[in-house]
């Protein structure tokens, strides 16, 4: 019976340490990502002016809104059992996974690191690679100081340990600070829905412009109105995604034209990667403001090179 009790205080140590381990890398991975991403945010580098993505730090503030409590939970538990002594300071499981979750935070730390010296002998700007090391070196020194320290300590059974109650409480509020402050930064829920339907917008009139493009080179004129172009562009990319009027064409010139619709949002001196989708910036012919904006677009002529292509089909 003594050893069956044994086996299932093993079982569960082990269970604790690997959930530890896991809420610990989703924890430090997301404090670090929500870090480099105000980094690269509010510290501009012309070569990397595309780096800061609204997406990447919307998903670490979700991980570490789920991962960080786990962490503090399971923490408290193991410590708790250390104090009544149900777990033992020098119990193999304990000294094992502790240096396992060591050992993990290491690879973690170098890969980051590796990426960093990368980027910056790539042209990343100096004070960029400055701050995110100091936060990779922060974060590190804060996890390796801790759990060297817990597996050092001497008096661990029925003492109080102010030490780790530091570690606890100035950890908890960093985390703190770090989850606040990323809602001043990444874009509300409502605004990236506005901005996702005007992205369905967009692709709906690059769509019409590849049908306009289509007919002006097999009648060398533009389209009078929709109706001309009905036969090659489906009905529906004329509708707005959501319950918007329907996008709208004009003539304007002999190879100029313009479509119209309804937007939710500006895109106006927006990265155009705010939601990781793109690598560059928006195209001067497709910035709009908010409200029922009219996009101007010309069309060319075929190049004789393509007109022998096309002759050639």
């Amino acid at each position: 019976m003594e050893q069956t009790n044994e086996h299932a205080s093993v079982a569960k140590y082990v269970f604790f340490y690997l959930i530890q381990l896991v809420s610990l890398g989703f924890t430090a991975v997301s404090f670090g990502t929500i870090v480099f991403q105000i980094i690269n945010k509010y510290v501009f580098d012309p070569v990397l002016a595309y780096s800061y993505n609204d997406g990447a730090l919307k998903f670490a503030v979700a991980s570490i809104l789920i991962s960080a409590p786990i962490f503090y939970v399971i923490n408290f538990l193991i410590n708790k059992d250390l104090k009544i002594g149900e777990l033992k300071k020098d119990s193999g499981v304990r000294r094992w996974l502790t240096y396992l979750i060591l050992f993990v935070s290491f690879l973690i730390f170098v890969g980051w690191l590796v990426a960093f010296v990368y980027n910056y002998l790539g042209g990343e700007l100096t004070m960029r690679f400055v701050y995110k090391t100091l936060s990779v070196l922060v974060i590190a020194g804060t996890v390796f100081s801790f759990y060297i320290y817990d597996i050092k300590r001497q008096a661990v059974e029925n003492s109080k340990n102010k030490i780790i109650k530091i570690y606890f409480y100035s950890t908890l509020a960093l985390i703190a600070i770090i989850f606040i402050s990323s809602f001043f930064v990444f874009e509300s829920p409502t605004l990236s829905r506005a901005r996702k339907l005007d992205d369905q917008i967009m692709n709906n009139i690059y769509s019409i412009d590849q049908c306009v493009d289509n007919y002006y080179r097999g009648n060398d004129i533009l389209p009078t109105s929709i109706v001309d172009i009905s036969k090659d562009c489906a009905p529906e990319v004329f509708k707005d995604p959501s319950s918007g009027p329907d996008i709208k064409y004009n003539k304007k010139a002999d190879k100029t034209y313009e479509l119209c619709a309804q937007f939710r949002s500006s895109n106006k001196n927006l990265n155009s990667n705010i939601n990781g989708n793109y690598s560059g910036p928006i195209s001067g012919q497709d910035l709009h403001d908010a409200g029922w904006q009219c996009l101007e677009r010309t069309v060319y002529p075929l190049t004789s090179n393509e007109v022998k292509s096309v002759s050639a089909d």
